[in-house]
């Protein structure tokens, strides 16, 4: 038995320019208060929350085709209500400073 692949069409897609977006990237702390690498995103004026959204799912997305599959971090969004800001951050599995600098040089290759 062999397996064949199937064709998938996705409908008509809206583009959104984002090249005014500014990325702030940061290593911050989580609430427990152990390293976080962050990438903070913010859009300019009129940008609604579903643009909004699309972009950090589509970074995310990139982060998790690029994520190494040793790595055990998750990548996380968050998109904060009636703002143009968002922040995509990971949650690392052990939390030590060489994970988080992998995590940093992740993040970093959004910035392009």
């Amino acid at each position: 038995m062999s397996a064949t692949t199937v064709p998938f069409y996705i409908g008509p897609i809206k583009v959104i320019d984002f090249g005014n977006a500014r990325l702030s990237l940061l290593l911050g702390k989580n609430h427990i208060g152990r390293a976080q690498p962050r990438l903070d995103i913010f859009l300019p004026p009129g940008v609604n929350h579903r643009q909004l959204s699309a972009l950090l799912h589509t970074y995310a997305a990139s982060l998790e085709l690029n994520t190494p599959p040793n790595e055990r971090w998750r990548i996380q969004t968050d998109c904060f209500a009636g703002t143009d800001h968002g922040r995509i951050f990971l949650d690392l599995a052990e939390g030590d400073k060489a994970e988080a600098m992998r995590g940093m040089a992740l993040l970093n290759t959004l910035l392009g």
